[in-house]
């Protein structure tokens, strides 16, 4: 039913809402196998290529983001953010016993987007749920992206713009101690035919979001003020019936 909604939702329109489905779709699935395939010792080489792997097996046809399948961060990385991917960076680097992982994954179908991420903690070598870690910056940083989320779904109203998107959200991490990794500055983006296109939630948009009525990411990558941590979580959503709404 939800599937129907989106795409009828778009029907009239240039978005791809099929095609951006299916290739959501298949990044979720892509990071459900993700929490089970990653194992200490692993490299960022191992883990790259099976998101690939796995994504094309499921029927992407290429990857939106510069034609890279997954950007990956882990070790002393996890609060990395630059234009180019990390895997330059992490020669002799391997997933330790006590880890954080996260993964952002990005297939296309056609001209339709997938974009999805989530950050998994290794303990004593194995996943385990965040509010189960024993590291309590870890847990916090991660309640604290899931209360964004949460509130991403009651600030997006029908005048809401981009811009006072990222206010809210950026004045509400200032006012609890955490920080913006993101090195453009933004929290996430729409989902657009083509990637050139694409409008960020930054500060001096002033397009309203419902108005824009196309799917938007929310993607805070966020730490602690003087952390060592950086957590992300990323889904698709789009304004239906007067809400924002999941994809999935």
């Amino acid at each position: 039913m939800k599937d129907k909604i989106f795409i009828d939702h778009f029907n009239n329109t240039d978005v791809k809402a099929a095609d951006i489905l299916r290739s959501q779709k298949i990044a979720r699935d892509c990071l459900e196998h993700m929490n089970t395939f990653i194992k200490p010792g692993m490299d960022h080489k191992t883990i790259h290529e099976e998101c690939e792997r796995y994504m094309i097996e499921k029927g992407a046809e290429s990857f939106w983001t510069h034609d890279d399948g997954a950007l990956i961060l882990f070790s002393d990385l996890t609060t990395y953010s630059a234009h180019l991917s990390p895997a330059s960076l992490y020669d002799g680097k391997t997933v330790g016993e006590n880890d954080l992982i996260t993964i952002d994954v990005s297939p296309t179908i056609s001209t339709g987007w997938g974009d999805m991420a989530r950050s998994f903690i290794m303990e004593n070598g194995k996943i385990i749920p965040w509010q189960e870690s024993s590291n309590q910056e870890i847990r916090e940083s991660m309640e604290m992206e899931m209360k964004l989320h949460e509130l991403f779904l009651e600030w997006v109203k029908e005048d809401t713009t981009f811009s006072d998107l990222h206010r809210l959200t950026n004045d509400y991490l200032n006012e609890h101690g955490y920080i913006n990794l993101d090195y453009h500055g933004n929290f996430g983006h729409s989902i657009e035919n083509r990637s050139s296109d694409r409008v960020t939630i930054i500060e001096g948009v002033d397009i309203v979001i419902s108005k824009y009525d196309k799917p938007i990411t929310f993607e805070p990558h966020i730490c602690k003020i003087n952390g060592s941590y950086g957590v992300k979580h990323e889904n698709i959503y789009f304004y239906h019936d007067g809400k924002m709404e999941d994809i999935l």
